[in-house]
């Protein structure tokens, strides 16, 4: 630098340029000049006169940094009392433990180490971390999140050995396409014209189409949804919703698009629970009419649009159709967002009613959105504010007779933690921590998430507790079920990954024992387990109450992730003499559950969604009655060789018959099991099919308050064909069919021109290996 340019001169410079290492390390003001080689300490007392360390670095422009730096760590300390900041590292591994991103720091040491740290993982970590794309039934690429239900199975098939090339079956054709087959030919192709015209002259508007209904089997329909279907999915206030209905139909007055197109809707989804039968030509064409309200229906920014899409994506959600579902679902929480509905301190001017029900809506709107952000680990499309808004007064919205009291504030409180596990899942920065780190930190989400989930259950009222069950009024008893069933549905969704990660270090290595695997991921795994074991056990008891809902609600849905827990735990567990009762409870309680797969899969209203998912229960206790079989015929063999090892002359028959008899206790215990759901079946009649859903019917006599156990087709009441006698014997058969993992999946597999090959539990290992 020149010194001319200097603002100060050289020989007018008082602080010195460079100070030597002695007088740094006293503190003290440095003499030396700058073309002197000592400074005049060092002169004076020997020393060699050197500067080494490095200039210390001066933040400038930041006043009270000292203050500023006292308060964020207080602030910080006040949010996470368990939070150690007492050095950089200890900082960055809180960061790192609430999936916090942090800016690189400017030091080349911990940059190091932290590029270090990054850069070592397993082959598990990457293929955990690897974002993947399903193909849908429409050629097209759906994402799904590594924490999705849809990849944990996939997870599970691929660990099985059971993996291929698949599209995914919810995610179906278009819901916009034409219901009727395609034309082969010409002829057909006009054919098909003709039909299409007359069925559109048939009803002209969708206002006709409602007219033209006999008004008692209108009232059937209307009264078996709110019976059945308003309880799980409130969206909707009966009594105004009939004394519209009433006045429209009395009069010639254009209805509303969005009044309509939930009214059509809700008589698509009560057709599968109504006591009379409606052909399914029926549901077809109503749905054509929605489809062609949609469009205007979008457009508008009301309460009963947010009614209309909710209602219409329930319909798709059940009938492989959960793309759309999605995309609906969205829209309504835009419009619901445009109108004000996710804050209380927005001024209305409104009644009472009306703002009790925008709080219903939104509520019911919420716990719907989160499922599917759960199932898919997608992001979800409501901010983290949705506890801001106050529970409904259920009096005032006619709902308190259908709830225990209180029902509304703790199903609330347990919808805000799942969306909080859903966020903790999914931070959204791609640092979320491996499972074993991630439930060993006490400040992890996940961690965070659990003891939110205990406090919880601990603070839950007695009168809201499963003990007191039997003493609820039957209206009541499902709803309780369905808030432990989805408590339970929390706790396995936030550790499945560590018992699938768990089961993982058991297959790739067969010499590995409980020891072998870290003691967190352990207790993760049984918390998981005992999760899974409660669901399963919740979900047979409600339909022993003939509540189970196979046909409109997410039942089968929670049905399959109790089963995808248990098959993991006879997995884990296989073989171990320490875990033989409680492995034979999960083999029990999946055989139960399968056996009420196939029950409810006999009912011709049962739809595509429901139907697929309760297929996977079934084929897993397929590969669970397989591998248990092979386990319990190993360990009779390696018994019987034993006691002939040990076996004296004078040695009784009975202690022969004791060192055999385990495995045909097994099978006794399993042919019980089927014999006791085969007996508890009823065989049906078939129903009358109606020539025309518009004709006036006749009504059986039932009372509605209990229209679940008068409908001809309930989804309820088991039913079982003639002839089959026990379930698990057609249960067991699959097991030995070569391509029966086919339909062990949410997919459908692609025809690769290659079968599924046989493979068995002993060569698992082989298989993940790819060996």
């Amino acid at each position: 630098m020149d010194p001319t340019s200097r603002r100060v001169p050289v020989d007018k410079r008082k602080r010195t340029e460079t100070s030597c290492d002695k007088c740094k390390a006293r503190k003290q003001k440095c003499d030396r000049l700058l073309n002197e080689a000592q400074c005049r300490y060092c002169e004076l007392h020997g020393y060699t006169c050197t500067t080494t360390a490095l200039r210390k670095r001066r933040a400038y422009g930041l006043e009270g940094m000292g203050s500023r730096i006292t308060l964020l760590e207080s602030l910080v300390k006040g949010l996470l009392p368990e939070a150690n900041l007492s050095s950089i590292d200890e900082i960055q591994h809180v960061g790192a433990s609430l999936g916090i991103p942090l800016p690189a720091l400017e030091d080349n040491i911990l940059t190091e180490n932290a590029q270090g740290t990054r850069g070592q993982g397993t082959d598990d970590d990457d293929e955990e971390a690897t974002v993947e794309v399903i193909p849908d039934q429409q050629n097209q690429t759906q994402y799904v999140g590594p924490s999705s239900s849809f990849l944990f199975h996939l997870k599970l098939r691929r660990m099985l050995g059971a993996y291929s090339i698949f599209k995914f079956a919810l995610f179906g054709n278009n819901a916009a396409d034409q219901i009727a087959e395609p034309p082969r030919d010409v002829e057909s192709s006009h054919n098909a014209r003709r039909e299409s015209a007359s069925v559109a002259t048939d009803c002209s508007s969708p206002a006709d189409a409602v007219r033209e209904i006999d008004e008692a089997v209108i009232e059937a329909l209307m009264d078996a949804y709110f019976e059945v279907i308003h309880p799980d999915f409130p969206v909707i206030h009966e009594a105004s919703f009939r004394a519209s209905y009433e006045a429209w139909a009395a009069s010639n007055s254009t209805a509303d698009p969005a009044w309509l197109c939930g009214a059509l809707c809700i008589l698509i989804l009560s057709r599968r629970v109504a006591p009379i039968e409606i052909p399914e030509e029926a549901e077809k064409k109503w749905w054509r009419h929605v489809q062609a309200l949609l469009p205007t229906v979008i457009f508008s920014s009301n309460i009963s649009t947010i009614q209309a899409l909710m209602l219409a994506a329930l319909h798709l959600h059940n009938t492989n159709h959960r793309d759309a579902c999605w995309n609906l679902t969205g829209a309504a929480v835009r419009v619901a967002h445009a109108i004000g509905m996710h804050r209380d301190d927005i001024k209305q001017t409104q009644n009472r009613l009306n703002r009790e029900l925008r709080r219903l809506v939104w509520w019911t709107l919420y716990a719907f959105e989160q499922m599917q952000v759960s199932s898919y680990d997608r992001p979800s499309a409501i901010a983290h504010v949705a506890s801001t808004v106050d529970c409904p007064n259920e009096r005032i919205v006619g709902n308190a007779g259908a709830f225990p009291p209180d029902f509304a504030l703790w199903s609330r409180k347990l919808t805000v933690i799942l969306g909080m596990a859903c966020k903790a899942l999914n931070p959204g920065n791609g640092g979320a921590p491996s499972p074993e780190d991630a439930y060993s930190r006490p400040l992890s989400p996940t961690a965070t998430i659990l003891r939110d989930l205990a406090r919880w259950k601990q603070g839950l009222p007695t009168h809201l507790r499963v003990e007191v069950l039997d003493s609820l009024a039957p209206s009541t008893q499902r709803p309780l079920i369905l808030l432990h069933v989805q408590y339970y549905y929390i706790l396995v969704l936030v550790t499945r990954t560590a018992l699938l990660r768990h089961a993982n270090i058991i297959v790739q290595n067969k010499k590995a024992d409980q020891q072998a695997v870290p003691p967190a991921l352990v207790m993760v795994s049984d918390t998981s387990i005992d999760a899974g074991r409660s669901l399963g056990q919740l979900l047979r008891r409600l339909d022993s109450i003939h509540r189970f809902n196979a046909v409109t609600w997410f039942d089968v849905f929670y049905l399959v992730a109790a089963a995808l827990v248990l098959v993991l735990d006879l997995r884990i567990n296989r073989g171990e003499a320490t875990a033989s009762s409680t492995t034979s409870e999960s083999r029990l309680l999946l055989q139960d559950l399968a056996s009420l797969a196939s029950k409810h899969m006999q009912n011709h209203r049962m739809p595509g969604s429901m139907r697929a998912l309760a297929q996977i229960v079934v084929d897993v206790n397929s590969t669970a009655e397989q591998f248990t079989s092979s386990t319990s015929t190993a360990t009779g063999a390696a018994a019987a060789v034993t006691a002939e090892v040990q076996q004296q002359p004078q040695q009784s028959l009975a202690g022969t018959s004791a060192a055999d008899g385990e495995p045909q206790m097994g099978g006794r215990g399993l042919l019980s099991q089927g014999q006791r759901f085969a007996a508890s079946g009823t065989n049906s009649p078939a129903p009358t099919e109606s020539g025309s859903p518009f004709e006036s019917q006749v009504l059986p006599q039932h009372d509605h308050n209990n229209l679940l156990a008068t409908a001809p087709l309930e989804f309820h009441r088991p039913t079982t064909a003639p002839g089959s006698g026990k379930v698990l014997d057609s249960i067991r058969s699959r097991a030995y069919d070569s391509e029966f993992w086919a339909q062990f999946s949410f997919m459908d597999e692609v025809d690769t021109g290659n079968g599924v090959q046989d493979w068995v539990w002993d060569d698992i290992g082989t298989i993940v290996r790819g060996g």
